[in-house]
């Protein structure tokens, strides 16, 4: 959250970290955002979000602005897909908290969410049943709830999208159906 990289910040500086190489600048990436990335100054760009704004800073980026030094480097992060790997010598209790601990956590908005699981196939059923059975244990609802483990997503376009994307997996996934996993025929 914003309080939190504001703390990061403060605690930053008070640590000698001088506050006109570590800066935090709050606003929205159609405004600010675009305005550092064209700013000559600006060498370095790390994002992490929608692959048509991470082409568009490439895109940018590639202009060279008077009073700019060099061409920009550019690191773009655009829906990459997480992986969590589970070998033969895994804690399968361990294994079930963090994948749904990383797959479900800020309902699953984060960059670092875990989207794929692969699994070494003798641990596939017995883990894929477990994720299941803990994915069915969330309670979802109200974030204010402290009961509550899911809460809503950003917006409509983020829960049209995660909707797509449950529809595919119907689709072209593997389901529990009564203790077995089948694959599902389109």
């Amino acid at each position: 959250s914003m309080v939190i990289a504001a703390q990061l910040v403060r605690l930053a500086h008070e640590a000698g970290i001088p506050s006109d190489a570590f800066q935090l600048i709050f606003g929205r990436g159609e405004t600010v955002g675009a305005a550092l990335v064209r700013h000559p100054r600006i060498q370095t760009i790390a994002f992490t979000g929608s692959r048509a704004v991470g082409l568009e800073i490439y895109r940018e980026a590639g202009v060279t602005h008077p009073g700019q030094p060099e061409l920009k480097r550019v690191i773009c992060e655009m829906g990459g897909k997480n992986a969590l790997i589970v070998d033969n010598d895994a804690d399968l209790d361990e294994a079930v908290v963090g994948i749904v601990k990383s797959a479900f956590g800020f309902a699953g908005q984060k960059c670092s969410a875990c989207s794929r699981v692969i699994i070494v196939d003798p641990l596939y059923d017995e883990l894929v049943e477990r994720l299941v059975n803990a994915a069915l244990s969330l309670q979802v609802g109200e974030a204010r709830d402290r009961s509550v483990a899911f809460g809503p997503v950003i917006d409509e376009e983020s829960f049209n999208r995660i909707k797509d994307r449950i529809e595919e997996g119907y689709t072209r996934g593997k389901v529990l159906v009564g203790g077995v996993v089948s694959n599902v025929e389109g």
